[in-house]
């Protein structure tokens, strides 16, 4: 078996930079030529690090990894209810770490290095191609949940954009054609997919993408409020309504619009994205598109799964529809001759 000293030797490097390398060390500064010297040696060597080997062969962790971006956000709460569920009938354990929004630190391949899990599902907010590509490199038996990656094979993740285009065709349908768009962390996957998917509803309905109108935050309350409150301060956009891409984006700027003096959905209507036990007793009840987390969490538990027992015919690639569930945050300005009433902000 490969050592971590003979992939060294073949790539002319020393120890600890090849550890460093392996674990996605963000301080390691060496050339890109080196970095491929090293993937060639891992490849041509068959290297796997020893601990993870060793828990793999025997069976000996019979844990998942699971890594999140944040533990405040109650949509990992529904993935990881639907995970827990097939793991622990099957006898396996869930270990749960958070890289935290934002940071750059990525840590997490050290669970696979050290041998304290058999697989990993990666909701991480903020993936590179490369953390993937290491996945890849060490053999280490991966799903992304609710997030892509172009280099990405085994994933499970939601219609995005489609379940964006659901959302602000409903506002449409009910006479808004101004819609204020929170879209989350643009730089992120998810953010793009449903920027993508307002701004398709916007082009076939044949209305106009108002760029004022689209506003970045990121996917947390306090920055979804300092957001909105922006946007109804800002004299020069008007808009009738509000999608936000995240749910507790959304839940922060419901309560900027209240701070501000206007109702909902009297003078603004809202819509969300993703449907979680607050959003039927917020006020009034947020209308939300829905796509159901716990079934995420579980296929992707049962994927992993099927890759460690190495079966046939597996699926790798898994993408979940959405549904609108309609509550009361959406009000009709269309009145009984058609026209859209002006109750513009």
């Amino acid at each position: 078996m490969a050592t971590l000293k003979s992939v060294a030797k073949e790539a002319g490097v020393g120890i600890t930079t090849v550890s460093r390398f392996l674990n996605n060390d963000s301080t390691l500064m060496i050339a890109d030529k080196t970095k491929v010297r090293i993937s060639n040696a891992v490849t041509k060597l068959n290297y796997i690090p020893n601990a993870s080997a060793r828990a793999l062969k025997a069976g000996k962790t019979s844990t998942f990894g699971l890594i999140i971006p944040d533990f405040n956000n109650p949509v990992y709460s529904q993935i990881i209810t639907g995970i827990e569920e097939v793991l622990y009938d099957r006898g396996y354990h869930l270990l749960v770490a958070s890289t935290r929004e934002g940071s750059s630190k990525k840590s997490y391949l050290n669970l696979v290095t050290e041998g304290r899990v058999d697989g990993l599902l990666i909701a991480s907010t903020f993936l590179e191609d490369n953390e993937i590509e290491k996945l890849e490199l060490l053999n280490v038996p991966y799903v992304l949940i609710n997030r892509l990656s172009e280099k990405a094979k085994n994933y499970v993740v939601a219609d995005d954009e489609q379940a964006a285009k659901k959302a602000v065709n409903f506002l449409i349908e009910n006479g808004h054609k101004d819609i204020v768009h929170l879209s989350g962390k643009l730089d992120t996957d998810t953010g793009y997919r449903r920027l993508s998917g307002y701004k398709n509803a916007l082009i076939e309905n044949t209305l106009p993408i108002n760029e004022r109108l689209i506003v970045e935050t990121a996917f947390t309350e306090e920055s979804g409020y300092k957001k909105m409150k922006e946007i109804i301060q800002d004299n020069n956009s008007t808009f009738t309504a509000v999608f936000a891409a995240n749910i507790r984006v959304a839940f922060g700027a419901m309560v900027a619009i209240r701070d501000s003096g206007l109702e909902i959905p009297k003078e603004v209507s809202m819509v969300g994205f993703h449907d979680i036990q607050l959003s039927s007793i917020t006020y009034p009840p947020l209308t939300t598109v829905k796509i159901s987390l716990d079934e995420m969490g579980r296929k992707a538990a049962n994927m992993l799964l099927q890759l460690i027992n190495k079966e046939e015919g597996l699926n790798k690639i898994m993408i979940l529809e959405s549904e609108l569930i309609i509550r009361k945050s959406v009000r009709s300005i269309i009145d009984k001759k058609g026209n859209t009433k002006c109750v513009h902000i």
